[in-house]
């Protein structure tokens, strides 16, 4: 008999109908109804457990959607379904409302014939380490009994979460301000939950927007993920027409990449460089928590107004994790995604935007010429599959080669693989958390530095098998 497939700190994802399926849905699902059972936050009030659930526009989201309720129902949970909407949005309304959890379903960047489950807990929070290796301890456990017809939890339809959602994260910025700037923007809503949300944000805001892939019909017009390769689409439109920024997004909006003004595509990491920048500029300002494979951009910034930088294990739980330790209201991760405490507890496109959009009125320059306030780094991405175990001997190995090869090692972090920091860049070296790969992300302000990394990887692919 094959392991049965569980739930990690990455979610539980698999391609429909191979190893996303019933089964294993229903595994997880009833270890997680036991996992709410036990934390008992509804048994104050009376009542059954309630969660709220929604996914993204994938065409498997329906019938997956159809499925988990009915199932979450027959375990003796209430359901609120929100229908197609973004994660961020969903972990929101779980932290606001009061729910003892949330299901957001969607593989996020993963290619359509992917989906997946994203299971928070009271708060608004994705499930910790600790949650995790709860609920898998259930998932082998016999189930005794299940809930009778009389107790068995009902479904009630939300249409307006994001309504909610807006409103709040507006309390946090300046909205007259806003208006007055009359933005214009270019959207890629990549045919999904960003097109839910946004429009309706723009709107408000008195912001005029173009918009491309903006159709909800259960594919993906575009290879899922914000790219170099993905944001040449939105940037054609923008060559044509004046703008001020441009968006792109991924399929559950958890993640958006900005493009300057004249559509010039850079990399995602500038979506988070630039919210910080704001925020500690023009707004409250505050220590930093990111992933170790974040561009260093932030750690300038943080330098420069006097603000220090802490590092997590890649994972966006791993961030926030990080951010409660040392009472961080903004954090992130440099694929596109902002964490700010006073709105969500998870990373927030919603506040990312307006970020970006409160920092374009407040400044009242072209986002380009904001952004050379900061300085310019070139970060590279590689990875290679992997058999064995990235081990401690391979990262003593990892400690040589470099300085056999004469890098000015800094700082070195080991929490997550290898990191090395280096005057002008860093080195972050690490297994994945999803793929049997390790991942190399290396960085520098220029060409000759990312030369003499990239010299190294054939020895480090040869180190990592």
């Amino acid at each position: 008999m094959e392991p049965k497939i569980k739930y990690n700190i990455s979610g539980l994802r698999g391609v429909v109908g191979k190893t996303f399926t019933p089964p294993v849905l229903m595994d997880n699902l009833i270890a997680f109804s036991r996992y709410l059972e036990k934390r008992g936050y509804h048994k104050g009030e009376k009542r059954r457990p309630k969660v709220f659930v929604g996914r993204d526009a994938r065409a498997s989201g329906e019938a997956a959607s159809a499925y988990i309720i009915g199932l979450l129902n027959l375990l003796g949970i209430d359901v609120d379904f929100g229908g197609i909407l973004p994660t961020p949005t969903i972990l929101y309304t779980v932290k606001n409302g009061g729910y003892d959890g949330g299901v957001a379903i969607t593989a996020s960047h993963n290619p359509i014939e992917y989906n997946a489950l994203k299971l928070a807990k009271f708060g608004g929070y994705f499930l910790f380490p600790v949650d995790v290796e709860e609920i898998s301890s259930y998932i082998d456990m016999p189930v005794l009994n299940f809930p009778t017809y009389e107790s068995i939890g009902t479904t009630k339809l939300i249409s307006d979460a994001w309504q909610s959602h807006i409103d709040n994260a507006l309390k946090n910025f300046d909205k007259d301000i806003i208006k007055k700037a009359n933005l214009k923007v270019a959207v890629d809503f990549c045919n999904s939950t960003a097109k839910i949300v946004f429009p309706h944000l723009f709107d408000m805001l008195d912001v005029s927007y173009k918009s491309i892939f903006d159709s909800i019909n259960g594919t993906f017009e575009r290879v899922a993920e914000p790219n170099f390769e993905t944001m040449q689409y939105l940037s054609k439109i923008m060559q044509k027409e004046k703008f001020d920024a441009g968006f792109v997004f991924d399929p559950d909006a958890d993640r958006v990449a900005v493009l300057f003004e004249d559509g010039k595509v850079v990399s995602e990491e500038y979506t988070l460089a630039l919210s910080y920048y704001h925020f500690c500029k023009n707004k409250a300002g505050g220590d930093l928590v990111v992933n170790l494979s974040t561009s260093s951009m932030v750690k300038w910034i943080a330098q420069r107004f006097g603000y220090n930088v802490y590092y997590s294990p890649v994972g966006e739980i791993n961030v926030t994790m990080k951010m409660l330790e040392k009472k961080a209201v903004f954090g992130g991760e440099g694929n596109g995604g902002v964490i700010y405490f006073p709105v969500s507890n998870s990373r927030d496109t919603v506040v990312a935007v307006l970020f970006i959009l409160e920092l374009l009125a407040i400044e009242k320059c072209r986002l380009s010429t904001i952004a050379e306030q900061i300085p310019q780094m070139i970060m590279r991405k590689q990875k290679f599959e992997t058999t064995g175990k990235f081990d401690s001997a391979k990262i003593e190995k990892i400690k040589y080669l470099f300085t056999d090869h004469g890098f000015n090692i800094q700082e070195i972090n080991e929490t997550d693989g290898i990191r090395l920091d280096f005057k002008n860049g860093f080195c972050h070296i690490r297994s994945s958390n999803t793929e049997p790969v390790i991942r190399v992300i290396y960085e520098a302000q220029d060409e000759n530095s990312i030369e003499k990394i990239e010299d190294l990887i054939p020895d480090l692919k040869n180190m990592c098998k």
